[in-house]
């Protein structure tokens, strides 16, 4: 069944529509479903549209990958603009303190699935991990790293991978209160030389 409307002329809209695809396979059934010919039927395309966009299954991956990245940059760089405290705000915005505050739940169910498939193609681990660092960077999050906010970033990752992997093994008052800790390391840092 599929579940893009018909287009007519619009590669744009077929990309996005064949990555959403992707997604949806990748989170549902996971990487040993996830085939070229679902993901075109799915997206309401022909296996030699999909081909068109993507050449194979590793840039269809690439391109859902590429932009998760986007999306994860322009969320921190959005924190950033709206954090009114300059110091440290690249690593409140990186380890997502302003969805902490919320409650939000932690990492998607997506990066899981694409997590999975790095730690099976390390031709992608390779690729991936440098690219996300690029991303990163590009965010200006090392520009003024001290030791105290490289650290809290390293413990929301340590987090983010629990997410991930649906560790669900800290109950909320302590995760609060690592929340808290990590918080208070990205502020520490104004007194560090």
């Amino acid at each position: 069944m599929t579940r893009a409307p018909k287009r007519t002329n619009r590669p744009e809209a077929v990309k996005i529509d064949l990555l959403d695809a992707a997604a949806r396979i990748l989170t549902e059934r996971g990487i040993q479903a996830f085939t070229l010919d679902l993901v075109a039927r799915d997206a309401g395309v022909s296996k030699g549209g999909l081909l068109h966009h993507f050449a194979n299954k590793k840039a269809l991956l690439d391109g859902l990958f590429m932009r998760e990245m986007e999306a994860f940059r322009d969320d921190i760089l959005a924190s950033m603009q709206k954090d009114p405290e300059p110091n440290g705000r690249a690593a409140r915005a990186y380890i997502g303190m302003d969805h902490m505050e919320n409650g939000e739940k932690g990492t998607p169910a997506l990066l899981r699935h694409l997590l999975a498939v790095m730690l099976l193609e390390p031709q992608l681990c390779s690729e991936w991990t440098r690219h996300y660092w690029e991303t990163i960077r590009s965010t200006g999050l090392f520009d003024n790293m001290t030791p105290s906010l490289l650290l809290s970033c390293l413990a929301a990752d340590g987090l983010a991978i629990w997410d991930i992997l649906g560790a669900d093994i800290i109950d909320k008052k302590n995760r609060e209160q690592l929340h808290a800790l990590i918080e208070k390391l990205t502020n520490f840092s104004n007194t560090e030389s």
